[in-house]
């Protein structure tokens, strides 16, 4: 479907702004992933306390970071098909992006998760060695019911039952129900005192889970016979497909890694005893053999949950964006082969600005309603979706950025320019943000400002794809104002950003896990780690990977005076970016 009638003939200018914003937008995951450690429970390396001020900067550069990384990716995929056509563009994509896929799940993804291994045992020995009292003064009062129900105040959880409408209400951080939390950090007597008092047993959390799900999960067997007694229902599934029984499967690895993330201290020793003791229970109450276990209660996953399992996992990790640039490839040379049979009416629709924002924006407002569970839980910008089977909703949110990118070349060629309004476009965007981020993770604020919850949704959504369009092309039109010559240091970066965000996440995790004992503030802690990281990380990439075969495969050839192999020097499509 590309026409390359707009596009220069002959040899194509590389563009040098582009190479910075590609490199920017690399770069800053490294300062996300790095930042992730400081903003509370949730990640890998949970150091507290958490800083508001990196928690502002992780959601602002969530919220367009990936959108304009998949623009991009969109312009340069309708380049390579312009200069090469499809051949050329599945040979060079499967060079640039199939075979990294497959070398970095084969040696990085193994090394992360032994990064993530050793780090969850630092964690783990950080917890295991502090008071469970730490997080609450002997004899102050809980804040809140679902502090109270988590503590096992007693106390103070006869306070707010007295005085609670329903005692089945979402926290608003994690979204776990005030029996969730019992079953988290093992409060038996709360939980029973919950369910004396009406709490539904079933009542399930923003994403879905149940009590009986964490039970299961963390071996709470006191508190899984209180819910069963009070007829929990064992036929619910999570989010990911799982009955409460099948959540009992998970290893001692990912049952770490899941404490690690909420700061609750466990001995998995102690989680299998309690997994068994609740097999037990279980068994016992249906008057069944364990080998014999009803229909229902059939751990085994059906295709439904296996279904669930594939797309909720994390089976790529932070390569996620490669599996989805391999798909979006893909889909672009089929909708490309099959419109360049069409009318060219038809091609103008759909590959021509500005008549391609007729399908473009309603997509990704569309997507974007999906987003958090469809605005049950909170959140600002896209989901994740690092499974082998992707989130349809995910794919398409970045299918729409992606195909903008590929009309943006193909109605105006390599010299596109979009953007020119940038200086009111930023601060526009930055006016948005605080906006999006109190609708997005201020609940009960944004309840009393915008009563109407389907409302409320949407204008949430409104303002976050407002934000990452307005970003992604004010940051375009930026570096089209600034950074449109040649510089020889926004090259390198442009050259070593790939490698850099491939392999940064096991350093920044063991780094994370090195500084948990380390006493400093957490902007501090996390500027040392994002430095030291990126030193670390450009040392390795000038003398173990820009002149190897291995550099080759992800920029191109390059020799030892700073330029590419003949030919390339000034082929954009032939740069580091994916």
């Amino acid at each position: 479907m590309v026409d390359t009638a707009e596009a220069q003939p002959g040899r194509i200018a590389r563009r040098h702004d582009l190479d910075a914003v590609r490199s920017f937008a690399m770069l800053l995951g490294i300062a996300l992933h790095a930042a992730l450690a400081y903003t509370g429970p949730g990640w890998v390396v949970s150091d507290g306390p958490s800083s508001g001020l990196l928690g502002f900067l992780v959601a602002s550069v969530h919220g367009f970071r990936m959108p304009l990384f998949f623009l991009l990716s969109g312009f340069f995929s309708a380049m390579l098909w312009s200069k090469r056509g499809a051949s050329g563009l599945i040979t060079q994509r499967t060079k640039r992006i199939l075979i990294p896929l497959v070398l970095g799940g084969s040696i990085i993804i193994p090394l992360q998760m032994s990064a993530i291994g050793w780090a969850v045992r630092q964690k783990t020995q950080q917890i295991q060695s502090e008071s469970t009292e730490d997080t609450q003064a002997p004899g102050e009062p809980s804040p809140d019911l679902w502090t109270a129900a988590a503590n096992g105040d007693m106390h103070s959880l006869e306070r707010f039952v007295a005085s609670a409408e329903t005692l089945d209400t979402p926290d608003p951080s994690f979204g776990l129900t005030p029996l969730g939390w019992t079953a988290v950090r093992d409060q038996p007597e709360a939980a029973k005192y919950l369910l004396d008092h009406g709490a539904d047993p079933s009542a399930p959390y923003r994403d879905g889970n149940t009590p009986l799900h964490t039970s299961c999960f963390f071996g709470r067997a006191d508190v899984a016979e209180r819910l069963l007694e009070a007829g929990a229902d064992l036929s619910i599934k999570s989010p990911t497909g799982e009955i409460p029984l099948q959540s009992m499967r998970h290893n001692q690895q990912i049952t770490e890694y899941i404490a690690n993330m909420i700061s609750v201290p466990i001995e998995f020793e102690q989680v299998a005893e309690g997994r068994e003791q609740i097999r037990e229970f279980i068994a016992q109450r249906e008057s069944e053999p364990k080998s014999k276990a009803p229909d229902h209660l059939n751990t085994t996953p059906d295709g439904e949950s296996l279904l669930r399992s594939l797309q909720h996992g994390s089976f790529f990790q932070h390569l996620w964006f490669l599996w989805f640039l391999c798909l979006l490839n893909a889909g672009f040379i089929v909708v490309g082969l099959l419109g360049s049979k069409l009318p060219g009416s038809f091609q103008k629709f759909v590959m021509r600005t500005p008549m391609c924002l007729l399908w473009i924006l309603p997509l990704s407002v569309a997507m974007q309603l999906q987003m958090h569970n469809g605005g049950s839980m909170p959140g600002f910008g896209p989901d994740t979706s690092a499974g082998v089977v992707p989130m349809v909703h995910v794919l398409m949110y970045y299918a729409a950025f992606f195909g903008f990118g590929a009309a943006w070349f193909t109605a105006r060629g390599s010299e596109a320019r979009v953007g020119r309004a940038w200086m009111v476009m930023l601060p526009l965007a930055l006016i948005l943000l605080p906006f999006g981020l109190l609708l997005g993770f201020h609940g009960a604020r944004a309840a009393e400002l915008i009563p109407n919850d389907s409302a409320r949704h949407w204008i949430s959504t409104i303002v976050q794809i407002g934000y990452a369009w307005l970003m992604t092309l004010g940051l375009l039109g930026c570096c089209e104002s600034l950074l449109s010559k040649s510089r020889a240091w926004i090259r390198y970066i442009s050259d070593s950003s790939y490698w850099l965000y491939l392999i940064h996440l096991p350093l920044v995790i063991v780094g994370q896990a090195l500084l948990l004992r380390v006493d400093a503030p957490p902007v501090i802690k996390f500027g040392v780690l994002t430095v030291i990281t990126t030193v670390v990380l450009l040392i390795s990439y000038q003398f173990c990977i820009r002149y190897t075969p291995i550099g080759t495969l992800l920029n191109g050839r390059r020799t030892r005076n700073g330029s590419t192999k003949a030919g390339q020097s000034a082929n954009p499509s032939s740069s580091s970016s994916p």
